[in-house]
Parts: C-alpha cells; sequence; structure tokens
C-alpha cells in the first residue's frame, strides 16, 4: 500500500498529535495558542474565516516580524464579515497579492476547502473547523502535529495554490483594481 500512495503523491506518517473536538474542549484558546507559538512563519488555507482571535493573531505575528501568508477562499471572502475581516488585514498594512490572495481551485473554478495553518515547517492544524465563532459551538475536529513533512508537502501545495490564484484569479482580489 505504501508504494501505490506513494506514487500517488500521498504522503504517509505517524506524527505526534493532539487531537480535540469542539464544543466539548475549548479550541479558541486551543486554536490561539497554537497561532502564538509561531517562531518564524505562518502558513493559511482556509474556506471561512471571520473569528476576531485568528485575525488578531495573524496580525501581530506579522507585526512581530513573522512571515504570513493565507489563500481565502473565493465564495466566503464576499460574504459581509470574512469580506470585513480581510479589509481589516489590509487596513493593519497588509497587502493583497503579497501577504494574502483570494482564489478558486484551479479545477473549473470550484471552491478552496482546505481548512489547515502550519507553523515554522514544523507543525500542522488542520481539520473540520473553519475559523469562525459559530465553527467553534458544533462538532468538530482539530488536530494539531508535529509533522514536518506534511508541512513540507502543505507549503509546495500553498505556493501552487498561490501562483495560479495570482496568474488566474485576479478577479477576486481586493487590490484598488478590485475594490
Amino acid at each position: 500500500m505504501k508504494k501505490v500512495l506513494g506514487a500517488l503523491g500521498v504522503i504517509q506518517g505517524s506524527p505526534e498529535q493532539t487531537r480535540i473536538v469542539t464544543p466539548y474542549a475549548d479550541g479558541i484558546k486551543v486554536f490561539s495558542a497554537f497561532l502564538g507559538s509561531a517562531e518564524k512563519k505562518i502558513r493559511t488555507m482556509i474556506y471561512g474565516a471571520t473569528l476576531d482571535v485568528f485575525f488578531d493573531d495573524l496580525i501581530a505575528a506579522k507585526k512581530n516580524g513573522l512571515d504570513v501568508k493565507v489563500i481565502f477562499d473565493h465564495m466566503q471572502s464576499t460574504g459581509h464579515t470574512e469580506h470585513a475581516k480581510i479589509e481589516g488585514l489590509i487596513a493593519a498594512g497588509w497587502v493583497d497579492g503579497t501577504d494574502f490572495v483570494i482564489g478558486t481551485s484551479p479545477k473549473s473554478d470550484q471552491i478552496i476547502h482546505i481548512k489547515a495553518t502550519w507553523l515554522d515547517d514544523r507543525w500542522v492544524e488542520d481539520g473540520s473547523l473553519n475559523y469562525s465563532p459559530s465553527a467553534f459551538k458544533q462538532v468538530n475536529t482539530i488536530c494539531i502535529q508535529e509533522w514536518p513533512e506534511y508541512a513540507v508537502y502543505l507549503d509546495g501545495i500553498f505556493n501552487q495554490q498561490w501562483d495560479w490564484v495570482m496568474k488566474n484569479d485576479q478577479r477576486y482580489q481586493l487590490n484598488e483594481c478590485g475594490r
């Protein structure tokens, strides 16, 4: 099975993991502590993001000199709340196309449905959780894992997606032309 999955580009591993299920654990505190542990780099690809602490922690990390970049889904970013949060990033000095992008899947303009953040090329948070207040009240999984190979894999996907968005999805950007 390893050979077959490896040939398909699937990574396998036995990382150290911490898993919680909301709302049975305080996922917001766990998630904020995870974000706050970054030392050099934060990358996020997210379907839905409206959680104050997520945006506050990202802004603080960037102000503290960390390399922070986010890819937002185009459908969710047009919603009133998420759009206002992204405008807040711009107000905090973030630059569309440099610090974040908004886009679609490279296949048929489909959504970006991944929900993952990784830190310092080592730690990965993923699961079913959108980064919204309501998601922490729902039954969702949060998995935090020390898995450098997965972080590197996600970085590769992130870079491909970023490049694709910059070449093909300019219509969704909030730069001066898109506002």
